[in-house]
């Protein structure tokens, strides 16, 4: 992004024009002396002048205040009027109106202050950076401002640097035309030349990343970054802990942690995770789901995993894929105490659908089930998920490859086995009743 120019001349041009303008008001004062008193007439003119220059200029103002700065000639020898109104619900400005009254140029507090000849002085307009909090919050970033100064604009945005009260710095872009602003984290400019946020220290901005690994509550951190941020507000953090696991911290808009995701899942992430060895990881965490899969009563030699996006860091929730067996599932499993796994049926009612495994490999797995409750003649060759119950339960159709009478299978939370099995007409009138193709005709 280019810091342009433009404005600095305008600005510089229009200051230069009000030091050598023929005013009637006060006359301009020396440099190194205060600045003169606003006059009534001159808040009087200004209130008179305000309002056909806010609806000329569509600014959106609701005016509290305004005066009249002074009249002279810009850098084309054509003469300008120069006011300066103060808002309720947004920025001051300075408006430069033409010979006919209207707005040539308008600059903003912010922009003005960068020449102190054209600086806004009504007490409305005393703290500038407020103005700023109305175009912070749409652009879905939450921070209450607490400084702001104008960085420089580029064909077509304004560019301004905020600090955020909790001492986080963002970049707002608001553009020149109107629409949406959008603000991103000052992070994300750190690398670049043009773009330097001076209001804030990094150690304050990384801030945000402390409250996100208390909350994860993964390990005591020894290293962590920045990573990035996306459109929508996010920003992402890299944390690596002194047992070799890392972990990328994804901060929602509002600053809290909205998922934790393993090194070993994060390599679509910008550049993917750098402080920790993301493959020795996989090998490890492979191993330890192993081991809980086992302790949860499915025998499964993880070869491959996937960790489901989850807020909650107490447990993880991963699908498994298993060197010893067709069949994967999904696991879940608590940081305390014994996890449950679920095949690619079941989990669906749980809300997670497995990407590795089809659902035909859980298929003999049914069968054999309804064979132990007495139904052998139907070898399941189509199944979907079905409900999940109030009580924890997890609801399963199954078709039968003769054409026979489809069931509804049963399983009771935390039980591998179904408890109860009702044909499609028992089972009419619940959830819309069975739904494959075969079932239906029975």
């Amino acid at each position: 992004m280019t810091r342009l120019s433009t404005l600095a001349v305008a600005i510089a041009t229009l200051a230069a024009a009000l030091v050598t303008a023929t005013t009637s008001f006060a006359a301009p004062a020396a440099p190194a002396a205060p600045p003169p008193p606003i006059t009534p007439e001159a808040k009087a003119a200004g209130m008179k002048a305000a309002p056909a220059l806010i609806a000329a200029a569509n600014l959106p103002c609701t005016l509290s205040a305004a005066r009249a700065i002074g009249s002279g000639k810009d850098a084309k020898g054509q003469p300008i009027v120069l006011t300066e109104i103060a808002c309720k619900d947004s920025l001051g400005y300075v408006v430069a109106a033409d010979a006919k009254g209207q707005p040539a140029q308008v600059f903003d507090c912010l922009m003005a202050a960068t020449t102190p000849n054209l600086g806004c002085r009504l007490p409305e307009n005393a703290n500038p950076a407020a103005g700023l909090q109305g175009l912070v919050s749409q652009s879905g970033r939450v921070c209450t401002v607490d400084q702001a100064h104008f960085m420089g604009m580029t064909t077509d945005k304004h560019i301004y640097e905020v600090a955020c009260s909790n001492g986080e710095g963002l970049v707002l872009l608001v553009p020149a035309a109107g629409g949406a602003p959008t603000a991103g984290n000052c992070l994300a400019y750190a690398e670049q030349t043009n773009i330097k946020c001076t209001l804030t220290t990094t150690d304050q901005e990384m801030a945000e990343a402390k409250n996100l690994e208390a909350a994860a509550a993964k390990c005591t951190v020894a290293k962590d970054r920045y990573m990035l941020s996306t459109a929508d507000g996010s920003d992402y953090f890299e944390v690596a802990c002194p047992d070799g696991k890392g972990y990328v911290l994804h901060a929602d808009r509002n600053g809290a942690l909205a998922e934790v995701i393993p090194c070993v899942q994060a390599y679509g992430i910008g550049d993917g995770c750098t402080l920790t060895d993301a493959r020795q990881a996989a090998t490890q965490e492979a191993a330890l789901y192993t081991g809980l899969a086992k302790n949860a009563g499915f025998d499964c030699q993880v070869s491959k995993y996937a960790l489901f996006p989850q807020s909650d860091s107490t447990k993880d929730i991963v699908e498994m894929v298993c060197a010893n067996r067709p069949d994967g599932g999904v696991g879940v499993f608590p940081a305390k105490g014994a996890g449950e796994v679920y095949d690619c049926l079941r989990s669906q009612d749980e809300g997670y659908k497995c990407t590795f495994t089809p659902e035909s490999a859980v298929y003999p797995h049914l069968s054999d089930a309804l064979r132990a409750a007495g139904k052998g003649s139907c070898v399941v060759s189509n199944a979907r998920p079905f409900a999940h119950g109030e009580d924890g339960s997890d609801y399963v159709e199954v078709g039968c490859a003769d054409g026979g009478s489809g069931w509804v299978m049963i399983y009771p939370a935390g039980s591998p086995s179904p408890r109860q099995l009702l044909n499609c007409a028992q089972a009419k009138d619940m959830n819309g009743g069975c739904q494959l193709s075969g079932n239906k005709k029975s």
